[in-house]
This record gives C-alpha cells, structure tokens and sequence, in this order.
C-alpha cells in the first residue's frame, strides 16, 4: 500500500537520494494517511493539517537522513509525524476525538435508528476517552490508518507480536466495558 512511490525512486546501498519530483510523488501517496494519523490523534481538522505539513516538510529538510537500511520511507514518516503530535498534545495536555460518523459516510438510515446510533457513538467516544494514550494510538494506527501490525511495531519499536497482543487486549477491555453499559442500559 505505502511503498509503490518509494520503488521508483533511485535507492543504492548506501544512499538514498530523492528529487523534488520524487517528493512529490511521495506527498501524493502518504499525505491523506498522515493528515488522517493526525486527525484521529489530535481531533481538530485544522491542526491535523498543520501537523501533516509539518511532518512532510521534516521530510523534505531531513531527507538526507533517511537510510532505507535501518527503515522503510513508512515507519520514518509515521516516525516522524508520530513525534509531532506527541509534542502537539504534550502542549496542550489533552486529547479530544473526532466524531466517528464525520468520518463514515454512507446512506442515511431512519430517524429513529439515526438516534440509536448516535448514542451508540457517543457511548463508544465515551469509551474511547478513557483509553491511556497509548492503547488509543494503537487503534488509531491500526483502524484509522490501517496499517498492518508490523507496521505499527517498526513505528513504535516493538515486536508484531507485541503489537497484536496489545491490540487483542485493548480491544477486549473495550468490549467488556461495552457490554457493560449496554447491560447496565437495559437494566434500567
């Protein structure tokens, strides 16, 4: 998915050097999934966009940095992006979230199952909040993204196995506290 523009680009053992043209085509195959890392992360369209900038234009002056040897282009984007919303949220020392249904377009069902669903995800952005940081980046990187397990572990610096687990788990814990408030919603 991610590496079809980087194959076109000259790469030697050594070195790896890439021209405006190459940048831009880089650009044009990474920035919707950053802009969208961002998003899902700091939840204002606004700063999601300055963020996305800002990682790309990290990548442009550092550019003669990156060594495909110890990485792919991937995990040194999402690397790099990563790094900027932690210094993002770390100044502003919250996290908000982006409504899931923006995000999700689709037909529109009956009013009365339109409220049913958003109180469902109200509930689930209730749950979502109550993440630790990261177990929520986790699920970003892995469903808003889509990245593959091993691509969330080289941007992390941990195992796929790692990964899996903790996902398998954040999402256990979600499910059990789900049904909880959906028992507890019935109940009463």
């Amino acid at each position: 998915m991610f590496g079809k523009a980087l194959e076109r680009l000259s790469v030697t053992r050594k070195s790896f050097v890439f021209t405006a043209d190459d940048f831009a085509r880089l650009y044009e195959a990474h920035a919707k999934a950053v802009f969208n890392y961002c998003l899902f992360r700091v939840g204002e369209r606004a700063k999601a966009e300055d963020l996305t900038a800002d990682t790309f234009e990290r990548v442009w002056r550092n550019r003669h940095r990156y060594d495909p040897e110890q990485a792919s282009f991937t995990t040194w984007l999402f690397t790099i992006a990563r790094h900027l919303v932690i210094d993002e949220l770390r100044r502003h020392s919250q996290r908000t979230f982006v409504a899931l249904d923006e995000q999700q377009p689709g037909e529109k069902p009956l009013p009365e199952k339109q409220i049913e669903q958003a109180e469902r995800l109200s509930q689930l952005r209730l749950l979502l909040q109550t993440l630790p940081d990261h177990e929520h980046e986790l699920l970003v990187l892995k469903f808003g993204i889509g990245m593959s397990n091993q691509q969330i572990g080289e941007v992390l610096e941990k195992s796929e196995t790692a990964v899996g687990s903790a996902i398998y788990r954040v999402m256990q814990k979600l499910r059990q506290e789900w049904e909880t408030v959906y028992v507890e919603k019935a109940g009463s």
